[in-house]
C-alpha cells in the first residue's frame, strides 16, 4: 500500500520536510489528509498542533486511527474545505498534496487553493502544494480514453506563474520520476487485479478492473510521457 496518495517518493517528502522551519509552537494544515501519513510524519519531527480536513468518511477513519497515540495535537473535519471555518493568518504550514480539487472546479481549483492557503498562512508560513502538469500537450486520444479535460492541468511553468501572480514565490520544487509514477500507478492496478482474484465472480470487481485496465494501457501508451507532478513549496513573496 502507498503511504502517499500521490507518485512522489516517501524519501522526497522526507527531505522537503528537512527544509521546513517548524517547530512545537506551530500549527500547520492538510486539506484532504488522506491516511494521515503525512502529518503523523510532520507531528513525529516537530511535535507540533495540526488540523486536518477529508471530506471521505472512510479515509478520515483511518487518519484517526493512524494519528492516535498523538490525537490530543489534531483537530479532526471530516467535511468539505468550504465547509470548515478556519482561522485567518494563523497558520505556519499550509499543505495540500494532490487535492487541489478540493479548492474548486475544474480550471479555478488551482488558484483558489494557493489564494485560500495564502490568507491562511502567517507571514513567514509556508504552502505546500502538489498537483499534476502537462509536461507536453496532450494527445487527443489520450483525453478520451480517460475522460481527463485538458483545462483541468496546466504546465509546470504556469503552476509557478499562479503562485507569483498572488504574490506567492515558489522556492522548492520536487518532480516524480518515471520511477515514482510507475510505482504509483501500478500499486493501484495491483490492487484491482488482487481484489478480483480473489472474489472472481464479482461483477462489480470486474468492472472496476476493466476500468483500471483501460487507464493503464492510456498511461503506458501516452499518459507517462505527457502528465507530470510535483511538490511546489511557496512562501510570501
Amino acid at each position: 500500500m502507498m503511504k502517499y496518495n500521490n507518485p512522489i517518493s516517501p524519501s522526497c517528502i522526507d527531505n522537503m520536510l528537512d527544509e521546513l522551519w517548524l517547530n512545537e509552537d506551530s500549527l500547520v494544515l492538510d486539506v484532504s489528509c488522506g491516511n494521515g501519513e503525512l502529518i503523523k510524519r510532520i507531528l513525529e519531527k516537530f511535535n507540533c498542533q495540526a488540523v486536518v480536513i477529508e471530506i471521505d468518511e472512510l479515509a478520515i477513519a483511518k487518519a484517526k486511527e493512524n494519528l492516535e497515540s498523538s490525537s490530543d495535537q489534531v483537530t479532526f473535519h471530516n467535511a468539505a474545505f468550504k465547509d470548515v471555518e478556519l482561522p485567518k493568518g494563523v497558520f505556519d504550514a499550509c499543505f495540500s498534496l494532490g487535492s487541489t480539487h478540493a479548492f474548486g472546479d475544474v480550471g479555478e481549483a488551482l488558484d483558489n487553493a494557493l489564494s485560500d492557503m495564502k490568507s491562511l498562512i502567517v507571514s513567514n508560513g509556508v504552502i505546500v502544494l502538489g498537483d499534476a502538469y502537462w509536461r507536453k500537450e496532450p494527445d487527443e486520444e489520450y483525453l478520451l480514453a480517460t475522460g481527463i479535460d485538458p483545462s483541468e492541468l496546466r504546465s509546470n511553468v504556469e503552476n509557478i506563474k499562479a503562485g507569483n501572480q498572488l504574490g506567492l514565490e515558489c522556492v522548492y520544487i520536487v518532480h516524480s520520476s518515471y520511477q515514482d509514477w510507475d510505482t504509483f500507478e501500478s500499486s493501484s492496478w495491483l490492487a484491482s487485479e488482487r481484489e478480483l482474484l480473489r472474489d472472481p465472480n464479482n461483477i462489480e470487481l470486474l468492472d472496476k478492473v476493466k476500468a483500471r485496465r483501460s487507464w493503464r494501457d492510456a498511461y503506458l501508451k501516452w499518459g507517462r510521457e505527457t502528465m507530470g507532478f510535483a511538490l511546489y513549496l511557496f512562501i510570501h513573496s
